[in-house]
């Protein structure tokens, strides 16, 4: 269903990946998709006016907190870029928590692509030039950056090396700010609570711990990946898949 990019050594620290949607499609499809804690910018590669994503026009789809089911036909081509938690404040003074569970046409907003000649996209035929196309155009905006407050750039890091599990109470004993000024500037950076992008990354690390350990019981995952018990984490899966594990 999707082709991923990686991108420039540069952009590294930015940019987690970049990806096009299949256009080989037998026919219009929906798509689950789940919350992973990063927020994406689309572009719609084709002329067609039904789809969700207008052609022409970057979107941003901001971090979601539930699953949402989106309908691909099989004419359409969408690029995404899937910034990295944190990562997109670089490029726009709006708090990212405006957009959380969001599509939102960055026109609105005069900071975050305002000048990026989407067009030009249709121009370019061949799939890695269009991807190329647009990372010059985020290489070209480096020098020109917001800074992103470093300490909650490693209280993301943090808990996404430590799976989510650590509690909220510990990721204060290393930063200069109280627990309220704490939780709104993670909440401005990354669009969601610190407790909230924890269950996330906690959810996102057990659905990869189910793939890889298909023979394990739902009880044997629950504990090792931090959950009291399976009944957690089927709340959870519920919460952020609408659906139970797969096992």
């Amino acid at each position: 269903m999707y082709t991923e990019y990686r991108p420039n050594i540069l952009l590294a620290p930015y940019v987690e990946t970049y990806w096009v949607s299949g256009e080989n499609l037998k026919s219009q499809q929906t798509i689950r998709i789940f919350p992973d804690g990063c927020v994406d910018i689309l572009f719609n590669c084709t002329e067609d006016d039904n789809s969700d994503i207008k052609p022409f026009i970057p979107y941003i789809i901001g971090t979601m907190t539930i699953f949402s089911d989106v309908k691909y036909d099989k004419k359409v081509k969408i690029i995404g870029i899937r910034f990295r938690p944190c990562a997109i404040a670089a490029y726009t003074k709006v708090p990212i928590c405006e957009f959380t569970n969001a599509k939102v046409d960055t026109r609105l907003f005069q900071s975050l692509f305002s000048d990026f000649l989407s067009e030009q996209l249709f121009e370019i035929e061949n799939e890695t030039a269009q991807i190329r196309y647009i990372e010059n155009y985020l290489l070209s905006k480096l020098g020109c950056l917001y800074d992103i407050d470093k300490q909650i750039i490693n209280i993301v890091n943090h808990i996404q090396r430590t799976k989510g599990l650590t509690p909220i109470s510990n990721l204060l004993d290393n930063i200069c700010l109280c627990q309220r000024q704490f939780e709104r500037q993670f909440k401005n950076l990354t669009g969601v609570t610190p407790k909230m992008f924890s269950s996330i990354t906690r959810y996102v690390t057990t659905k990869e711990f189910i793939k890889s350990n298909p023979d394990k019981s739902l009880f044997l995952i629950a504990l090792e990946c931090g959950y009291y018990d399976h009944a957690h984490l089927i709340r959870d899966f519920k919460r952020f898949g609408g659906m139970l594990p797969l096992h």
